[in-house]
């Protein structure tokens, strides 16, 4: 009897350790996070958001700069919001049955748009991230047509600033890469280049790892 007391006390014991990270969304990630991603928000002002938010009523918070953060998408695994006038922060909860992995994409918006994408597990420990999403590299939206003599060394040489921008489309479940290094270089330098350059790179979610799907050119 003891034994089958024993086993029913260690599967609700669990099943109870279990529940709470099956319920967790990308809000309860978002609200508990203290490693320094937003380290501009303080953890009172990101409850008092949400709170405004899921009451319908869309109350923008002071960041620590004095400046304002809004939400401006919140589902249950996905969240968009302005962490400041210059900063975008995108968070991805990608679940499978043995993993959760949240992605987390932060642009700086000026002068041109520049995403950085890291992943996390579900205690904020940072991720190899390139397992889950290798970031491009400008040379890999760089294509030279057959029997085109121009190298494709010398063209990724020209761009001094190589500014990437990484967003997240919720419906289909990707991330749009594309480059926005017009703003950081000549017009005559960037016309010389645009031939060469793909508009954007797309990655499918599978599972919770992002694979190439598709380049636009």
């Amino acid at each position: 009897m003891k034994s089958v007391k024993s086993a029913i006390t260690a599967l609700l014991v669990a099943a109870t350790m279990a529940m709470p990270v099956a319920a967790r969304t990308v809000r309860d990630f978002f609200a508990s996070e203290q490693n320094g991603i937003f380290i501009t928000l303080p953890q009172d002002e990101r409850l008092d958001m949400l709170d405004y938010y899921e009451a319908g009523q869309n109350v923008p918070a002071t960041n620590n700069f004095g400046g304002t953060a809004t939400i401006d998408t919140l589902t249950t695994d996905y969240l968009k919001l302005q962490t400041s006038g210059s900063t975008l922060v995108e968070m991805l909860m990608a679940t499978s049955k043995r993993d959760t992995v949240i992605y987390v994409v932060q642009t700086a918006l000026l002068p041109s748009a520049d995403s950085h994408v890291a992943a996390y597990d579900t205690e904020w420990n940072e991720l190899n991230t390139d397992k889950y999403f290798k970031m491009p590299q400008l040379a890999d939206f760089i294509s030279i047509p057959k029997g085109d003599k121009t190298r494709k060394d010398d063209l990724v040489k020209m761009v001094k600033m190589p500014t990437i921008e990484c967003s997240f489309d919720l419906p289909d479940r990707t991330i749009t890469a594309t480059p926005t290094i017009s703003g950081t270089m000549t017009n005559e330098d960037y016309d010389a280049l645009k031939p060469y350059l793909a508009k954007s790179i797309t990655y499918k979610l599978k599972n919770v790892k992002f694979k190439q799907l598709s380049i636009d050119n």
